[in-house]
Parts: C-alpha cells; sequence; structure tokens
C-alpha cells in the first residue's frame, strides 16, 4: 500500500517513489524521464519564463505574455506562430523591441530535440521538446510538443508551481496567484511595526523617542513601568515622521513610564 508525502510523493512497498517532479538543479534527483532523454541525445536547455498561447508580434511582442510581465532577457517558448518555421527559444527584448533566438538555440542543430520547462503562466511547470529531426533554421516548421509529466501551477487545492512575489507585489496586495515570504510580509505594509522605549530620568519634561518608521501615522500610548502598568495621557507631538516628543508638566522619575509606539 502506497504512503502519501505531502500529498505528491508515494512509496510503494517502500522500493520507489512516484511523481516526482523532473530535477532542475544539481542537487535534485532527475526522473526516469530525464534519464531517458539523455539516453535518447534529447537536449535539455534553460528554463524558458513563459510560453505563447498563440501567434504573436515577434517584431513588437508587447509587454506581457500569457499574461505575464516580462523583463529584459526572459525566455520565451514561442510554439504557436502561424508560420511554424519562427517557433522556438527567444529572449524578450522590449515591448516594442524585436525578439531574438536565444544563444542556446539559434541553430537548427541547437534546436534538435532541445527541451525547455516553462515557470510562470498558462504552462507554469510543463516541459516542452522540439520533436524535428534534420530541420533547417526559419525554413522547416518547429513543433514543441508537452514531455514527461509537468508539474502544474500551484492552487489552494493542488501542489505545484509557484512564483514568489517580489516587495512590491506584496505591498501591494492584490496578488493572488504569488506567494509571500514570511520576510517580505515582516517588510510590508501590511506588517504591524512597534517601537518600544523606557523614559524618565527626574529631570526633563520633554523625550524625543526615535522610531524610524518614515510616517506620522503612528499610535502612541505611554503607561507607568511599575504597579499596575496603567495608561496615563501625555502630550504628544509628532515631531517628525521618525520621531515622536512627549510633553510632561512634572519630570517623571527615573525610568518611570514605557512608551510603545505603533505604526
Amino acid at each position: 500500500m502506497a504512503t502519501s508525502v505531502l500529498s505528491t510523493l508515494n512509496f510503494e512497498n517502500s522500493a520507489r517513489i512516484i511523481n516526482l517532479p523532473n530535477g532542475i538543479n544539481p542537487q535534485e534527483p532527475a526522473t526516469v524521464a530525464q534519464l531517458d532523454s539523455a539516453i535518447e541525445g534529447l537536449a535539455w536547455k534553460t528554463n524558458s519564463r513563459v510560453s505563447t498561447q498563440g501567434n504573436i508580434d515577434l517584431a513588437t511582442p508587447g509587454a506581457a505574455i500569457d499574461g505575464i510581465t516580462l523583463v529584459s532577457g526572459d525566455r520565451v517558448l514561442v510554439r504557436a506562430q502561424t508560420v511554424g518555421a519562427a517557433n522556438g527559444i527567444y529572449i524578450w527584448n522590449g515591448a516594442a523591441i524585436a525578439m531574438t533566438r536565444s544563444l542556446d538555440c539559434s541553430t537548427a542543430a541547437e534546436l534538435k530535440q532541445a527541451i525547455t520547462t516553462i515557470e510562470e503562466g498558462t504552462n507554469g511547470g510543463t516541459s516542452y521538446r522540439q520533436t524535428v529531426v534534420g530541420a533547417t533554421l526559419e525554413t522547416t516548421d518547429l513543433i514543441w510538443t508537452t514531455f514527461g509529466t509537468g508539474v502544474g501551477a500551484a492552487s489552494e487545492t493542488s501542489p505545484g508551481v509557484a512564483e514568489l512575489a517580489t516587495q512590491a507585489e506584496t505591498d501591494a496586495g492584490a496578488d493572488d496567484s504569488r506567494v509571500v515570504t514570511p520576510l517580505k510580509l515582516a517588510s510590508s505594509v501590511f506588517a504591524s511595526r512597534k517601537h518600544n522605549a523606557i523614559i524618565g530620568d527626574g529631570a526633563a519634561t520633554s523625550y524625543t523617542v526615535t522610531h524610524n518608521f518614515n510616517t506620522r501615522d503612528v499610535e502612541v500610548e505611554v503607561y507607568r513601568n511599575s504597579g499596575n502598568y496603567d495608561t496615563v495621557l501625555v502630550n504628544v507631538q509628532r515631531t517628525s515622521v521618525n520621531a515622536i516628543t512627549l510633553l510632561f508638566d512634572v519630570a517623571p522619575t527615573s525610568n518611570a513610564f514605557r512608551v510603545m509606539i505603533k505604526a
């Protein structure tokens, strides 16, 4: 009886592991499909960020392909051109700049049995193989077909490939398809930032507390540092985006109060 691990890996009678995705990095396991491809002479290429879903204008491809906004240098599998000879792996150079064939797939020999895995978009996690042998570049139609068992995009109910959100995407809070890391969340506009300080020296009636939150939109609470730790009313001035000033009628005794600043 198979035992499931994380709902994706199965150990059948402790003899073999099934449902593994294709290995990409040096320390990851290779699948039988990848080993077979090595025996068959298949040529694994660097992953492509996205794949086209139909014919595109290679001269002016636009800012996004398959819903993914691209950046200069992104690899794109062009596999559905009306003129099949134009298919291949390209580099996106800009929305209004002609795409160019990637250097590792710029000749017929380099495209022979070429395989690339798509990272994002509709075909995220799927590998494609160029199946035409003996092609003449820019003359012979190049055909890309799915290869092996691809890993689809992750969802709330299914494991799969997921893209990490950038800090800007995390702060925007509008993307429901990317994954937020704890560090990005802690640094985001949604994170509750807090600064504490102890004040009072028996002499001064004014205390400046620096919080470095870069905003005047802060909540300030001052409470006693002993006894019932009850909150006290103090004149609070938001003197800058990074500091507040507390004004007392009578100088607090040494370490008499704690101040908590939240943004």
